[in-house]
């Protein structure tokens, strides 16, 4: 079975990766560029394009490929696409290709004519064959994947049967025939999975694949539960989890897709107790890997450092590629979250009330699927407003809680103050007013420990203000005084 850590990502992204992919193709077998370039282009589109035409060029003249241009920090597809126009660098980005062309940003990014020094003599211009060749046979591969995602493995069961048959590495052939064996499981042809599985694994293990043979093992696993051998399937399961559990550094998504299949075959096998102390196991890595977006990319950034360590520079690819993807993935889902929780806010402030909450619930059911947990704070935040504005004082108090803890775990010392100053004024709706007290102090405390100068200032101002209409007056003045010397420099 394909690791499934992105398979959403991929989903959705499937079709435009596609495109990416075939164009990649077709810039592989392009030759030369024009060797002059418009400077009369002033809109955006023509300069990325100019720009991506002086990146191809002095790659060309420097006699470099797509790899080697990419190596560890970039995709190749990226590369291509950077070339052909399609995607405009962001500056660090630009950096490091022009650090590995050995060309100032400056003259790419110029208007003037272009050149580079020291270049090789023509003959030697043209890119290394074994390497093109290699280009191509990622592409294809990941052109497979990509169709297998999006459900078209005719297709991709097509393409690596033509691929398969080309001079490939000892690595590429045994992903290749992986890849075939995914496609199979697909198409529920599990006689065709097992004749791949068992040729391949001996052959994975001679070249020291050792990962790729146990992902073929569990590949035969599932061909065999598909033939009601849960018994031979549990066997080839649990001795893919014992490989994977005695390396150093694996990868938790495969580890948990496996001790769900094992639980799954104790179920079909009518061993309950089993299966429920597998799930359960499966449970709580999930809750605790790989539900947890950062933690999952850190355990694939080791196991790409441990590969590096082993000299195995195509597993060490692997793993960073799909460390940065998850990483991805967790930003654009803590964006969503964010756009939920600020689009509720907004629309509480434009009355739109029952909206509001919705996208606000939305928006912390969405953090907390994920472990975000400062999504989780600034939703419950949110919503703990709204509540109290519509006078919800035990809704508004519960989420405020919420809120408190979760910036608490998260080590978020104004986050946690601004949930407790919220806390405050929810406290004093409820009455008695003074367990607010507690709430302000602590709120002032938190911050005192950081650098938020102004933060500080407004909550010795709402503590004033509270105190002011407690009818305590002589406190209300010494919170007031605290403001002012809180917010003169050097204090």
């Amino acid at each position: 079975m394909l690791p499934q850590e992105s398979v959403s990502a991929w989903q959705r992204t499937a079709d435009h990766a596609l495109v990416v992919f075939q164009m990649t193709e077709k810039s592989m077998k392009e030759d030369h560029l024009p060797m002059t370039i418009d400077q009369s282009t002033t809109s955006s589109h023509e300069a990325t394009l100019r720009l991506g035409q002086r990146l191809r060029r002095a790659r060309l003249i420097r006699n470099l490929t797509q790899s080697e241009i990419a190596k560890n920090q970039f995709s190749v597809s990226y590369v291509s696409a950077v070339e052909r126009g399609q995607i405009r660098p962001s500056l660090g980005a630009l950096e490091k290709l022009a650090e590995r062309l050995q060309i100032p940003i400056a003259d790419l990014l110029s208007d003037g004519e272009f050149t580079v020094r020291h270049a090789p003599s023509p003959g030697n211009r043209r890119e290394n064959p074994t390497d093109r060749h290699r280009e191509e046979v990622e592409s294809r591969l990941r052109e497979a994947q990509i169709l297998l995602y999006q459900r078209r493995s005719d297709e991709a069961t097509e393409l690596l049967l033509r691929l398969s048959s080309q001079h490939l590495t000892p690595r590429d052939a045994v992903v290749v025939q992986l890849t075939l064996a995914s496609c199979y499981l697909e198409q529920g042809r599990a006689e065709d999975v097992r004749r791949v599985a068992e040729t391949t694994i001996p052959l994975a293990e001679r070249a020291g694949e050792r990962e790729l043979a146990e992902r073929l093992r569990d590949a035969l696993g599932q061909a065999l539960s598909l033939m009601q051998s849960h018994e031979a399937a549990l066997e080839q399961y649990r001795r893919c989890l014992g490989a994977l559990q005695d390396t150093s550094a694996h990868d938790p998504g495969f580890e948990l897709a496996l001790l769900l299949q094992i639980g799954n075959e104790y179920l079909a096998l009518g061993d309950y107790a089993q299966a429920v102390a597998c799930l359960e196991q499966a449970a709580a890595l999930a809750e605790q890997e790989v539900l947890q977006p950062e933690r999952l990319a850190s355990a694939y950034w080791s196991i790409s450092r441990v590969q590096a360590s082993k000299d195995d520079q195509p597993g060490a690819k692997i793993y960073a590629i799909r460390s940065l993807e998850v990483y991805e993935a967790a930003g654009h889902r803590r964006s969503i979250t964010s756009v939920y929780t600020q689009l509720g806010t907004a629309l509480a402030r434009t009355g739109q009330t029952t909206e509001a909450f919705s996208r606000l619930r939305a928006a912390g059911a969405m953090a907390a699927g994920q472990g975000d947990l400062r999504g989780i704070a600034e939703a419950q935040t949110a919503l703990a407003q709204l509540y109290l504005d519509e006078k919800q004082s035990s809704a508004a108090q519960r989420a405020a809680h919420e809120a408190e803890a979760a910036a608490e775990r998260l080590g978020d010392a104004a986050l946690q103050a601004s949930a407790l100053l919220l806390l405050a004024r929810v406290q004093e709706a409820r009455k008695p007013q003074s367990k607010a007290d507690p709430s302000y102090e602590r709120a002032i405390a938190l911050l005192q420990e950081t650098h938020a100068v102004d933060q500080l200032k407004q909550a010795y101002e709402q503590f004033s203000e509270y105190l002011e209409r407690r009818g305590d007056s002589q406190r209300a003045f010494e919170m007031l005084k605290q403001a002012y010397k809180s917010a003169q420099p050097g204090s």
